[in-house]
Formats: structure tokens, sequence, C-alpha cells
């Protein structure tokens, strides 16, 4: 089962009930199952219809703990593109866009608006991602399904299998039973960042918390969005 068909189950199983929710210094957004689910179908139409990636293509996505960063890393397994850091699309903010110095192309420009209102005043020839998604349909249907490496590392390389295994593992690792409430202080690499508020989320019908605060109170969120743990690292 491939994670676009865990999307659907998910969708079947828990339509209405919070996927990701993000609590950060400007407010908070609860997603659910349902929106979740066509965010990624948007964005996903957007990286083979917009972008024109196919199976042979890369993106990187550096977006923090913005629910933002759930919905592309969601988005590239959907539709079989390679999610690894020296990709041949970055996704990040405008303020990468005000150091970056590769190919303006090869940066596309995701706002960090808590309601995902576009980026304004952007250099020229950077691609907006966060206003063209918008035109993009969310009725999503995958054209091919990679089953070889869907994430690589710097040292590793995971098909699909390999990556629900690694989920899992994290999962007895951290105590975390099926269906928890589990609290995300911003996981410090690639791989965990997308098994655990990824993956996690599909297989074991975890609800992601996005704990995006410079000094957060943990003792208080968890008490507001009924947490089971949080997990720093």
């Amino acid at each position: 089962m491939t994670y676009w068909d865990q999307l659907q189950k998910a969708v079947r199983e828990r339509g209405p009930a919070p996927l990701v929710t993000w609590v950060s210094d400007f407010g908070r957004i609860d997603l659910s199952t349902v929106t979740f689910a066509n965010a990624v179908s948007k964005a996903g139409n957007f990286l083979v219809d917009g972008l024109e990636l196919d199976e042979d293509s890369s993106i990187a996505v550096e977006l923090g703990n913005h629910w933002q960063s759930p919905v592309w890393l969601g988005a590239a397994l959907a539709t079989g593109i390679q999610l690894k850091p020296d990709a041949d699309v970055m996704f990040s903010d405008a303020d990468c866009a005000k150091s970056w110095h590769g190919s303006k192309d090869a940066l596309v420009v995701i706002s960090r608006d808590p309601f995902g209102m576009p980026a304004k005043d952007l250099p020229d020839g950077f691609v907006n991602g966060s206003a063209e998604v918008r035109t993009y349909g969310d009725f999503f249907a995958p054209r091919w399904i990679n089953e070889q490496e869907v994430l690589k590392t710097e040292t590793e390389n995971f098909t699909w299998d390999a990556l629900t295994g690694h989920a899992r593992a994290l999962q007895i690792k951290f105590g975390i039973t099926d269906g928890d409430c589990i609290g995300f202080l911003d996981p410090s690499d690639l791989l965990n960042r997308v098994a655990l508020t990824v993956v996690l989320p599909m297989i074991a019908g975890v609800s992601a918390v996005l704990v995006d605060q410079h000094n957060p109170d943990l003792a208080a969120i968890t008490k507001q969005e009924k947490i089971n743990r949080i997990i720093t690292d």
C-alpha cells in the first residue's frame, strides 16, 4: 500500500478528525484529514502539471515546523517524486529567496503565513508556489509509483517499505500508541521529519501537533491539545 493509498484510507476512516495541528506564535491552524488530503492533492498537481516534475525528479522541503511542511513532503510521496537534501528543486520561504545563489527556477517559495496567503514582493524570477498552487484542482491521481527510493539522506536510501519500517521503529522507540496525539518540536533531520509527521499519521492513525513557537509553554500546549507525548528531537 503506497502513501497515496494510505491517505485515501485515512480520509475514509478519519475524514473530519484533525490530522495536523500547527501551534505558532501567530495562532493555531487545524487541518482535518480531508483538508490535508485536499492540500496534498493540489500540491501534487502543481508538482506534476505546474513544475512538470516526473519520476526522475527530486525535491527538498525546508519549511521548518510549519503546517506546509507535511503537505509538501506528503505531496512528494503521493506523486512518487523523490525527497532528498541535494534536490532538483527546493521548497522554502521568502527569506531563503533573499540569499539564494542558485538558479531561480530551482527555488519554489512557500509562504509561512498562517493561512497560506502567498508571499508578496518576491524578487523577480522566483516561483511563488503558494500563489500558483491555488490554481490547481484538488482531484489527484498518481501517474506512476516510485518502486525505488522515495527518500534519500546523505548516507541511506529508503523505499516506501523501508520508510514505513523506520516510522514503526520510531513509534516503538518513543512509546507511541496507534491513534495518539503527538506533539513535535521541529524534528531535526529529513528522515525523522518525514517518518514522524507524514508517514506515522497514515500508518498509525496518529494526529500530529507541530509546535512552532520560540518559547513554547509545553505544559499548556499539552493540556490544550490533549497531547499524549511531545517529541523534542
